[in-house]
């Protein structure tokens, strides 16, 4: 008998739409006034947005719970701006991971005179238990083709980014069988468990222990995130 994996594809023409004056927010998951009972967070993690701003502009984000927040840029490089005065310039090839407290608050902007820039913001809810609020960034190109290089890791979760030729496959085994892994395509296309992922493509996947991929594009990049999904 075929074991039956729970999963779950979120195409990315069915995000949610946010867009004001020089700014848009496309969400994986329900957020704000997106709601939808299909899309609802992935265990811990709640938040998935590629957001692009229009040049000079920004954008304000209040935090109403301990939360892991990483920025990843898609195009251009941004600035941040919290209100405990921390500053910080982020560009392609980095990421920025912010432990954020509750109460606190942060403002990205473009600084460009001509050019949108566009970034993901991902959120996962943090332990409240010996919570520390921490700032860092860090550069991790792509070492070497082919294969995930390690983003973060905290608590129970990691994530990974890699950046594939055409018909090359790779693999991922859980550190935590317990733990349910979410895939999402930022360029290019893949085939990951038998499915089809196109740019900007997000899969969920649970009780399972491998999750192999095969790249079908040429510079295809994939991130992997394995997360906490029981317990919740």
């Amino acid at each position: 008998m075929i074991k039956q994996i729970p999963a779950q594809i979120y195409k990315s023409d069915l995000r949610g739409i946010s867009e004001l004056d020089g700014f848009l927010n496309l969400a994986t998951f329900n957020f704000e006034s997106y709601q939808d009972a299909s899309r609802k967070p992935f265990g811990t993690l709640k938040v998935l947005n590629e957001v692009k701003i229009a040049p000079l502009c920004k954008t304000f984000t209040y935090i109403d719970a301990n939360t892991e927040i990483m920025l990843l840029p898609l195009f251009g490089g941004i600035e941040y701006k919290d209100i405990l005065g921390n500053i910080d310039f982020i560009r392609i090839e980095q990421i920025k991971h912010i432990s954020a407290q509750k109460g606190t608050s942060f403002e990205i902007s473009n600084p460009y005179d001509l050019e949108n820039v566009s970034y993901l913001e991902i959120r996962f809810s943090a332990k409240t238990a010996n919570f520390n609020p921490t700032y860092n960034r860090f550069d991790f190109g792509f070492s070497e083709r082919n294969k995930m290089d390690l983003l973060f890791e905290f608590s129970s979760t990691v994530g990974f980014i890699g950046i594939y030729d055409g018909r090359k496959e790779g693999f991922y085994v859980l550190k935590n069988n317990l733990n349910g892994v979410f895939i999402f395509v930022i360029n290019g296309a893949f085939e990951v468990e038998n499915r089809l992922l196109q740019e900007k493509d997000g899969l969920s996947l649970r009780k399972i222990e491998t999750v192999e991929w095969e790249a079908l594009s040429e510079n295809a990049i994939l991130l992997l995130f394995e997360v906490p999904t029981e317990n919740l």
